[in-house]
């Protein structure tokens, strides 16, 4: 499969916020994630880096 796991990078480390994320857009601030289950989120923040091979989203708090 190809879900990623989504991290929010703040000043106390990196926390993963969500898993199994197979869409992702960003749009005024902020990023919309869903998961394979249909659950979404909401984050603000802006995309930092993408590790295709780790599956892994890095999002930055502005």
């Amino acid at each position: 499969m190809c879900e990623s796991s989504a991290y929010l990078v703040t000043n106390e480390g990196e926390k993963r916020i969500m898993d199994n994320v197979v869409y992702m857009k960003p749009e005024d601030g902020k990023v919309y994630l869903s998961d394979l289950l249909g659950e979404q989120k909401i984050v603000e923040g802006i995309i930092k880096e993408i590790k295709l091979i780790e599956h892994k989203i890095i999002i930055s708090e502005k």
